[in-house]
Order: C-alpha cells, then sequence, then structure tokens
C-alpha cells in the first residue's frame, strides 16, 4: 500500500509570518516541495514470522493458494513445479494454513486469493493452533459473517494425449459453523509411460561366475487412469474452541498399464525375444480426520488429533517373455491406518511456554497373492511416543526444543521385532531488526523400514529378478543441522542463504545376491554404510518497474557421500529461475529449471531429469481467471529422466519415459460465484489418501 502526500506550498500562513519583516505582502515568496512518498512495508521478518503482503497483481493472477506461493516466490520456500509439494529450502515439508486451520494440498486449490490479506512463514511457531508443526504457511484470509461460495475449476493438456482435471468447491458458512464438499473427475489416457533398461546381472554356471547382459527396450505402451474423490468437512470455529471432522471417499483406478517391446541378452541365449507386461489396479478407500482444539483457562491449551484411513485394492501383474515362463501375479489387500495426537500447552509470562504430547497408531495390512507365488500375509507396524518441549521467545531471539523416547514394533506373519530410541529438535532463530533474521536447527530422529522392506515374501520380477524383503532389517538413525539467513531490505527485494548437512547412519540399502543355485539375482535390504550429503544455496525475489516485473532464482549446490560396500560421491549444480510481467489485467509468467539431479539414499541410484520451462498468459479479474501455457516446447520425444546404479552383481541404466517434460500446451480456468452476505472463502476441502500399501513393486 502506497500513501502518498502531495503538498506544495508549505502552511502559507507561517510562511507570511517569517517573511513580513522584510518584504512586502504583495511580494511574499513561495516554495514548492517535492512529492514526498509514505510506502508501507510489505515484507519484513522477526523472530516470530516472516510475513508477507501479497500486490493486488499477484493475487489476481494467482489460481489458488499453492499457485500464489509460486507468484510470490517467498525465498525461504520452494515449490515444484511438477506436483506443486511445498517445501522449505532443505526440502522438508512446509504445513499450510488458512486464518489456522490446516488444509491439505487439495483443499486450497479451492482459495479465492482476492480474499488473501497477507501470507506468514513461521518456524517452530508457538500457537498451539499450529498442533507442534515445525514449518508452516499461514494464510490469512478476511473472514466473513455467513454465505457461501462455489468454485469451478477445468484444468486441459493437449498433445500429450487425455489429460484432464475437473473440480467443484463449495463453502456454506452460518454463525459458527462451516461446511465444506469437494467432487473431481481426473482422467489420463496416454501412450507413452515406461521405461528401457540395460542391465548387466553376475549370475554363475556350476559356480563360476559370468555376467548376462539383459536390454529391454520399450516399444507400446498404454496408461490409463481414473480418479474420482469425494469429501465433506465441518468445522467449528469459536474464540476458544476450533473442530473440524473431514470424511473423504475416492475411487483409483488404473485399468491398463501396458509396456511392450524387445529383450536382447548378450551372450546371446537364443536369439532375440520379445515382452509384454501389465499391471492394472483398483483402490477405493475411506478416511477420517479430526481436529479437536481447547483454549483453557490459565494459559492452557489442548488439542487431539485422530486419522483413521482404510484402502481395498485388487492389483494384477502379468509378465510374458518367449521362451519363459509367464510369471502371473493377483494382490488383494486391506490396508488400515489410524493415527492420535494429544498435546498439552501452557504459556508462562510473555516469553516462555511449555508442552508435553502423546502419539500412538498402527499401520496394518491383510494381503493375499494369488498365480506363481501365493502368500497370505499380515503385516502390522505399531508406534507410540511421548514427547515433551520447550519455548523461550522475545523480540531478538527464540529458543524450540523439544526430546522424547519413541518405541515401535513390526509384526511380518508372528515375526515380532521392537525398536526405541530417543529424538530431538532444537531450533534458534536471532533477528537483528526486521531486515535480517538468522536460524538455525538440528534434529536427531529415526527412518523406519517400510512394510515392503520388511516383508519376507519372494516374489518373481522377470526371468532373471526376484524382489524380497527383511524382517531383520533395522530402523536407521539420522542427524540434520540447517543453517540459514533471511535478508529483506525493501519491498523491492528478498534472499535467503542456506547450508544444509544430512546424515542417515548404518542406511537401509537395497541390494542384491544370487539366487536359485546362481541362475538368478534376488533384490532384498540390509544395514549398510552411511549416507551423507549438504547443500549450499540461495533464493533470491526481486521486484522491479514499480511491480510489475518480478525476478527469481535460486543456485544450489549439493554434495552426496555414500560409505560402505558401494561408496559413491556425487555433486551437482542445479538452477531455478522464474520471471513475472502484470500488464493491467494481464500477466505473464516464464519459469525453467536446470535438469534436477541426485542420488537415492537408499539405492545408490544417480538421477538426472529433463530440463524444464513453460511461458504463461492470462487474464483474470475477481471472478475468472483464464490461463494458457507451452510448457517444453523445444523438447523432443517423450523421455523424463535417466537413472543409473551400479552394484558388485547388478548394474543398470533405466531410460523413464513419460508426459511430464514433453512439449504440451495447456488450458485452465476457474470461476468462483457467491451468495449470502460476507462469505467466509478459503481453505476448502480436498481429495483425502489412503492407508498405505504393502504390495512389492
Amino acid at each position: 500500500m502506497r500513501n502518498r502526500i502531495i503538498t506544495s506550498v508549505l502552511c502559507a500562513s507561517a510562511a507570511m509570518a517569517l517573511t513580513a519583516q522584510t518584504e512586502k505582502p504583495d511580494s511574499i515568496r513561495t516554495q514548492n516541495l517535492d512529492e514526498i512518498v509514505v510506502e508501507a512495508r510489505n515484507q519484513h521478518t522477526g523472530t516470530k514470522s516472516t510475513t508477507y503482503t501479497p500486490t493486488g497483481k499477484q493475487k489476481n493472477a494467482a489460481q489458488n493458494a499453492v499457485d500464489l506461493l509460486k507468484i510470490m516466490a517467498i525465498p525461504q520456500i520452494r515449490i515444484d513445479p511438477i506436483d506443486d509439494k511445498v517445501t522449505d529450502n532443505f526440502g522438508a515439508d512446509v504445513a499450510i494454513y488458512i486464518n489456522y486451520l490446516q488444509a491439505s494440498k487439495e483443499e486450497i486449490d479451492g482459495l479465492r486469493t482476492a480474499d488473501v490479506k497477507k501470507v506468514e512463514y513461521l518456524e517452530f511457531p508457538t500457537d498451539p493452533r499450529f498442533r507442534g508443526q515445525q514449518r508452516v504457511v499461514n494464510i490469512i484470509v478476511h473472514e466473513y459473517a455467513y454465505g457461501g461460495y462455489t468454485k469451478l475449476t477445468v484444468n486441459e493438456n493437449f498433445l500429450i494425449g487425455l489429460s484432464s482435471k475437473t473440480n467443484v468447491f463449495s463453502k456454506f458458512s452460518y454463525k459458527r459453523m462451516t461446511y465444506d464438499l469437494y467432487v473431481a473427475a481426473n482422467n489420463w489416457n496416454h501412450a507413452h509411460d515406461g521405461s528401457s533398461t540395460k542391465a548387466k546381472y553376475s549370475l554363475l554356471d556350476n559356480g563360476t561366475q559370468y555376467p548376462v547382459n539383459r536390454t529391454e527396450t520399450l516399444e507400446k505402451s498404454r496408461f490409463k487412469q481414473n480418479q474420482y474423490p469425494v469429501t465433506f468437512r465441518a468445522t467449528y470455529n469459536s474464540d476458544k474452541i476450533q473442530v473440524r471432522n473431514t470424511f473423504g471417499f475416492q475411487h483409483f483406478a488404473n485399468p491398463r498399464i501396458y509396456h511392450s517391446g524387445t529383450l536382447d541378452y548378450l551372450p546371446e541365449i537364443a536369439g532375440s525375444y520379445s515382452y509384454e507386461r501389465n499391471a492394472p489396479q483398483r483402490n477405493n478407500l475411506i478416511s477420517y480426520s479430526g481436529s479437536w482444539f481447547f483454549s483453557l483457562p490459565k494459559n492452557f491449551s489442548f488439542d487431539i488429533s485422530p486419522i483413521f484411513n482404510y484402502t481395498h485394492t485388487n492389483a494384477l501383474t502379468e509378465y510374458s517373455a518367449a521362451g519363459t515362463t509367464d510369471i502371473i501375479r493377483q494382490a488383494r489387500e486391506d490396508a488400515y491406518y489410524f493415527r492420535i495426537d494429544g498435546y498439552l500447552r501452557k504459556n508462562i509470562g510473555q516469553k516462555h511456554s511449555i508442552m508435553a504430547g502423546v502419539n500412538g497408531g498402527q499401520w496394518s495390512n491383510r494381503l493375499h497373492y494369488t498365480g506363481n507365488n501365493a502368500y497370505n500375509d499380515k503385516f502390522s507396524n505399531s508406534f507410540a511416543a511421548g514427547i515433551v518441549g520447550y519455548n523461550f521467545q522475545t523480540q531478538k531471539i527464540t529458543l524450540n526444543f523439544d526430546a522424547g523416547l519413541a518405541w515401535e514394533k513390526s509384526d511380518i506373519n508372528g515375526y515380532s521385532k521392537d525398536d526405541r530410541y530417543p529424538f530431538t529438535h532444537i531450533n534458534v532463530r536471532y533477528s537483528l531488526n526486521d531486515k535480517n533474521m538468522f536460524s538455525a536447527y538440528f534434529q536427531y530422529a529415526s527412518n523406519t523400514a517400510g512394510i515392503t522392506e520388511k516383508a519376507s515374501d519372494i516374489l518373481q520380477e522377470n526371468e532373471l529378478l526376484y524382489i524380497s524383503g527383511n524382517p531383520d532389517l533395522k530402523n536407521s538413525r539420522h542427524t540434520t543441522v540447517n543453517l540459514s539467513y533471511t535478508w529483506i531490505p525493501s519491498n523491492a527485494f528478498g534472499m535467503s542463504a542456506y547450508g544444509r548437512f544430512f546424515g542417515i547412519y548404518d542406511r537401509m540399502f537395497q541390494t542384491y545376491s544370487h539366487y536359485n543355485n546362481g541362475h538368478a539375482l534376488i533384490r532384498n535390504w540390509i544395514n549398510d554404510g552411511d549416507y551423507l550429503t549438504g547443500t549450499l544455496g540461495m533464493a533470491f525475489n526481486w521486484k522491479l518497474i514499480n511491480n510489475k516485473l518480478q525476478l527469481y532464482a535460486n543456485p544450489e549446490i549439493y554434495f552426496h557421500k555414500i560409505t560402505g560396500s558401494c561408496p559413491l560421491s556425487y555433486n551437482p549444480f542445479i538452477l531455478r529461475i522464474q520471471a513475472i510481467y502484470y500488464l493491467n489485467q494481464f500477466y505473464f509468467q516464464g519459469v525453467y529449471e536446470t535438469p534436477q539431479k541426485g542420488v537415492r539414499f537408499n539405492t545408490n541410484t544417480l538421477y538426472c531429469n529433463r530440463n524444464y520451462y513453460s511461458l504463461t498468459a492470462g487474464w483474470s479479474n475477481s471472478d475468472w481467471n483464464i490461463r494458457l501455457s507451452a510448457y517444453n516446447f523445444f523438447n523432443r520425444g517423450w523421455k523424463n529422466s535417466t537413472w543409473e546404479l551400479t552394484t558388485p552383481l547388478y548394474s543398470e541404466v533405466k531410460t523413464n519415459y513419460g508426459n511430464y517434460y514433453h512439449s504440451r500446451i495447456n488450458i485452465s480456468a476457474t470461476y468462483t460465484f457467491g451468495y449470502g452476505k460476507k462469505v467466509q472463502r478459503g481453505n476448502e476441502v480436498g481429495e483425502q489418501q489412503g492407508a498405505g500399501s504393502a504390495i512389492m513393486k
């Protein structure tokens, strides 16, 4: 906001009094003063939060809340251009809140960005309504007395086959109650999905080791996916109580995931072959999540959050190659997940607060395999933890500390294994003034092995490879150290410089060993070596031409080092840039990312994605937002990425195909219409998630 005070004559009567002693009244001298401009700060930082006030141009150009965060280019956070995942610069998840109530990524698609007042980025917020989240983006929107609105969104891609997303949000508020309904239909159908693999197997023949080069070349593919989520949510919100209950159902199906091509072997076994692979599946899920917050007397507060998810899955895997036995595997699964968290907090004066909390829950899978391999499995992983925390906060410094003890128990078909470990988080922030902020973070915690890593079943993947898990696999401990500095000298410029160290010790590692008398390999899991990585990076946001042009850049360099039986070092450089220009109700945006490179810590796989870029032109007003985008328009072919893996007995180079990095045109439009008086808009309900699957792939 800019408030202009323009003064042309300064107190004419006072000027007459000063000059009357020496001049005649009709010769009074006057002086025109320059324009005085008072400009409000729309971005500033401190120990509590960093606050940004989006401009009207930014709000009009955005189609939803995550899109607004993209356009604002907040230097402390990063948004993946493919899946819109919001993280901090270190890759840690950032929770999205709207008016102190948490919303999923899909839910905030329905936000009417014109209602946004400001956006706060918080680390370890002390406000109990954030339920102990470590990193939060809190979007503050105008609140209204009663009414409702409906928002329609259509998103279509061209040049890549069918790719259609349509959803409807509807919200109605009356007094302290708000009701949300979300319905969507998402459909994909294209013919360029899959991978080609050049693999080298080290096999045995009567105890003598010999190599076999197996080349799988993709020639045809077909991918179909249909997704139909429905979600209903009810929220009660008062000064002392917040209660939210969300119920969801989703039908998710892949009626066809088909790949075919050629197989070549060296040395030749019997010439070249062809192969076919099909893996259709169908899922139905139901979910419930609750969030109950109570503000109590004497500066106490209490919150409890229950979650329950259930997913039923039918999956089929069919693989055939000339000269080999067909592989047929039918999987039927019932997966359950429940969790409950409870926290008690107390503020002590203006500077101190303490917290105590407990949580517990369980993953549970009932899995039935038929076909070439028949298994009846019962898997579960139970967990519980207790935690205490302390917070100290002044205008200059904030200290957050918590520590706890966790217990986990895995049960694989009656084979049980326990694990107990401590964990802690320490975060310190120092603010010299509202333009400079330093932050330091330390974490010690554990990486938990999943059911697929611990399953004892042995399943055939192809004619030379089997897959299994390791019930004795141990959890891996890890440490994290983050350092960052944020500098916001003016409304026109902001930056964040950061560095990170992350280490996983005695990591869970995917390995290969001989199987079937050495005529094949089996992929399994062991604890082996350490994974150490570091990051150095900077993020800049610069506004020019009276905020009409906005530039963003984020250069980074990574340092990866792996020890153990398969040592590895890898140090890639990555750059992201973005530019936005506003012209009245029109806006134009350009995005470019160099190929994303890295190493997967549990497989030693080096990955390199294709470069990614786009140009967008759009028009918007308070109700409509229509956008045309062109992505990767110089890219040819359907290649997405390349994966490289090297182990003593198995190595591969895999080329992955799909439509993410292929040239395409996207048209998207949103339309919002309201009804009633002073409608509360934002935090729309979105599709829900089911329980995690244990089906090995």
